[in-house]
C-alpha cells in the first residue's frame, strides 16, 4: 500500500484501486476502483502497465495505464488520480478497446463502510440534478436502494460533510452485506439495463469519481489498540465441517486426532451422479468413528430425482441427523422439494431448506422459510473482492448477516454453511465453460487456506455470528485437502502452487482444537479490528483468549471489561492466552 494524503485526507493506493479514505481517522470512503466482470459476472483483474506518481507532504497526482484480460485483453486503460492540499479527491479513466467483446459490468465503483453509516440519513443528487433525502439501510435491503445517482453526500461523525459525485454513467447502490461484505457499493451500468453488452473498437469510455469533505472536525481519534469485553457469555453454535465425497476424503484412516477438535456434525454434500449408498456408508463409518452427527446436503432438479436419491439410503435414514435439501436450478429450495422429502423421509426426519448460496437469495425470497424445519444460507468472503482487508472487515458483517436471517426466518433455527473463503462455484454462470479461475489454482481453492490468516479470519467469523445470537449450527470449509483443515495423506493435487506436505495440519486445525470443551464466548469489540480483534471463549471458570494480529507489525492491545495485562502480539499471528478466574472490571 502506497500512503497519501490529500490536504486534511489520508489514504491508501494499490493496484489501481484507492483504498480506506479517512478524515481525522474516521473512514469516508472504503475503496474507489474500475472493475470489469465478464458474461459469468466473474470480476476479472486489470494489469497494471506504468504509472507515474508526483506526491508532496499534502497532495499527489498519478496517471496509471494499465490492460484488461480476459475477454477484455484488448482493452486499454488510462487511469489519472489527483488529490488536492484543499482535501478534494479525483477518481477518472478513459478506456478503449481494439476488439469487441461483451461485458456485463465496466466502470467505476465506489465502496462506502457501514459502520457508522447503517441507518444515517445522506443527500442523494439524482441524474437529473434534483436533490432527495434518504438513508443509508439499516436493515439489509434485498434491492438497490438508491438508484438514477450523480451523488451521494452524508455527514461523518466528526460533524463535516463528505460528498460524491458521479460523471460519465448513471449510478446506483447495492446494500453489500447481502454477500458479506462490510459496505454499501454504487456502481454502474443499473442493472436494469439489459446486458451482457457489446463494447467495440472506436467507443471511448470515461468516468469520473470525486470526493470531497466540508465542515470542521469536532472530534479526534484515538489510535491505541484496546479490545473491550462485555460480561454477559454467549452460547456457541454447534461447529461442524464440511464432507466432501471425494472417495479420497471418505477413508477413515484419514480422520485420526480429529477427535480432539471442537465439531460435533460433518455435513456430506451430495448430488445426482453420487454413488449414494456407499458414499453414505462410508461417511457414516467416519462419524461414528469420531462420535459425531451426520448430516447430509443434496442438491436435485426434480422431487422425482430426490426420491431416486433417497431410494438406496432409506433404510440409513435414522443414522442421518439432518436433510439439507437445495435445487440445482432454484436459488432457493422450491416448496415441492420440501414436501416431496416429507412424504419420502417422515415427520421423524428434520428436513432443512432454504439455500446452499448466499444470504441475499433468502432476503430477496423470504417465502422460501415456510415450509422447512430449519433455514441455510452459506457464506464466503470473496464475492466481489480477494484482498485480505476486505475479508478481515468482511467478519463483523456475518453478524448482521445472521441477526437478519433469524428475522426471515420467523423464529426457526438457522444453520450457516458452507462458510469457505472461496466461493464453492458460480450460481450467476450463463457460460461455466468459460467461466476459468483468475489463478493458477481453482476458483473455489484459496492459497491463504494453509496459513495463519485463514486461522486469524476463522475466529472472527466464529467470534461474529455467536455474538449475533441467531445461529444453531456452523460448518465451516472441508476437513481435507486445499479447502480442509489438514492436508490428505496423499499430499497436495498442485504442490506448486499449494505446497502442503501429505497429512499437514493447517493453522486453522489449531483454532478447532484449541476451542474443544468451550461452550460459551463473551462480546468484544476492537478499537482498531483490522489491526486486532479477539475471540474469548469460556467454560466454567475456564477462559481461552484467542488474540489476532492481523497487521505486519507488533502490536500491543490493551483490555477493558476484564482484569488481563496488556498483551504484545508478534506480527501476522494468532496467539492463545489460557486464563482462570480472571474479574469483571
Amino acid at each position: 500500500m502506497r500512503k497519501l494524503v490529500a490536504g486534511p485526507l489520508t489514504l491508501e493506493y494499490s493496484e489501481g484501486s484507492l483504498w480506506n479514505i479517512r478524515s481525522s481517522g474516521e473512514e469516508v470512503v472504503r475503496r474507489i476502483y474500475l472493475v470489469f466482470q465478464d458474461i459469468n459476472w466473474t470480476s476479472r483483474p486489470f494489469i497494471i502497465k506504468d504509472e507515474i506518481w508526483d506526491v508532496t507532504d499534502r497532495s499527489f497526482s498519478a496517471k496509471i495505464k494499465a490492460q484488461g484480460s480476459h475477454d477484455a485483453k484488448d482493452l486499454s486503460v488510462e487511469l489519472e488520480i489527483n488529490g488536492s492540499e484543499s482535501g478534494e479527491i479525483t477518481y477518472g479513466f478513459n478506456a478503449s478497446t481494439t476488439v469487441s467483446f461483451q461485458r456485463n459490468r465496466l466502470g467505476l465503483c465506489l465502496l462506502h463502510p457501514v459502520a457508522g453509516l447503517a441507518g444515517r440519513e445522506c443527500k442523494l443528487t439524482k441524474a437529473d440534478g434534483a436533490i432527495e433525502k434518504s438513508k443509508f439501510p439499516d436493515v439489509i435491503s434485498p434491492d438497490q436502494p438508491f438508484l438514477n445517482l450523480s451523488g451521494i453526500s452524508h455527514q461523518l461523525q466528526s460533524g463535516q460533510v463528505a460528498s460524491v459525485t458521479f460523471e460519465g454513467e448513471i449510478f446506483e447502490t447495492e446494500d453489500h452485506r447481502n454477500w458479506s461484505d462490510a459496505s454499501y457499493k454504487t456502481y454502474c451500468t443499473p442493472i436494469s439495463l439489459p446486458f451482457p453488452a457489446q463494447v467495440t473498437p472506436g467507443e471511448l469510455l470515461s468516468q469520473k469519481i470525486t470526493i470531497s469533505v466540508s465542515g470542521e472536525n469536532t472530534t479526534s481519534k484515538s489510535e491505541s489498540a484496546v479490545i473491550t469485553v462485555g460480561a454477559k457469555e454467549i452460547e456457541l453454535p454447534e461447529i461442524g465441517l464440511g464432507l466432501s465425497e471425494d472417495p479420497a476424503h471418505l477413508i477413515a484412516n484419514e480422520y485420526l486426532r480429529f477427535e480432539d477438535l471442537a465439531i460435533k456434525h460433518l455435513r456430506l454434500a451430495l448430488n445426482a451422479n453420487s454413488q449414494i449408498r456407499s458414499t453414505v456408508q462410508q461417511a457414516l463409518q467416519v462419524t461414528k468413528q469420531l462420535k459425531i452427527d451426520l448430516d447430509l446436503a443434496i442438491t436435485i432438479e426434480t422431487p422425482q430425482q430426490l426420491k431416486a436419491m433417497l431410494d438406496p439410503i432409506i433404510e440409513l435414514n435414522d443414522q442421518i441427523r439432518s436433510f439439507y435439501i437445495f435445487s440445482k436450478n432454484d436459488k432457493t429450495t422450491p416448496p415441492g422439494f420440501i414436501q416431496a422429502a416429507k412424504e419420502l423421509l417422515g415427520d421423524k426426519s428434520k428436513i432443512i431448506g432454504g439455500t446452499d448460496l448466499y444470504f441475499t437469495e433468502l432476503n430477496r425470497n423470504q417465502g422460501a422459510v415456510d415450509f422447512v424445519d430449519q433455514v441455510n444460507f452459506s457464506i464466503n468472503p470473496q464475492v466481489h473482492s480477494f484482498d485480505d482487508r476486505t475479508l478481515i472487515q468482511n467478519t463483523a458483517t456475518q453478524k448482521t448477516i445472521a441477526e437478519n436471517a433469524l428475522r426471515i426466518a420467523k423464529s426457526k433455527k438457522v444453520s450457516i454453511g458452507p462458510i469457505t473463503l472461496r466461493p464453492r462455484y458460480n450460481p450467476n454462470a450463463t457460460q461455466p465453460d468459460k467461466d476459468v479461475s483468475n489463478t493458477a489454482l481453482p476458483s473455489s481453492v484459496d492459497a491463504r487456506q494453509r496459513t495463519w490468516f485463514t486461522e486469524g479470519w476463522t475466529a472472527m467469523s466464529l467470534r461474529s455470528l455467536t455474538e449475533s445470537k441467531s445461529i444453531s449450527t456452523l460448518t465451516y470449509f472441508e476437513t481435507l485437502g486445499w479447502r480442509g483443515i489438514r492436508e490428505l495423506s496423499t499430499g497436495s493435487k498442485d504442490s506448486l502452487n499449494f505446497a502442503s506436505k501429505p497429512g499437514e495440519e493447517f493453522p486453522v486445525w489449531r483454532l478447532f482444537k484449541h476451542l474443544k470443551g468451550f461452550t460459551h464466548a463473551r462480546p468484544t469489540a476492537s478499537s482498531l479490528p483490522e489491526l486486532v480483534d479477539c475471540l474469548i471463549v469460556t467454560s466454567g471458570q475456564k477462559v481461552k483468549v484467542i488474540l489476532v494480529n492481523f497487521s505486519t507489525i507488533k502490536q500491543e492491545v490493551k483490555f477493558s471489561g476484564i482484569d488481563l495485562k496488556p498483551q504484545t502480539l508478534n506480527p501476522e499471528s494468532v496467539t492463545y492466552l489460557e486464563v482462570t478466574g480472571v474479574a469483571n472490571v
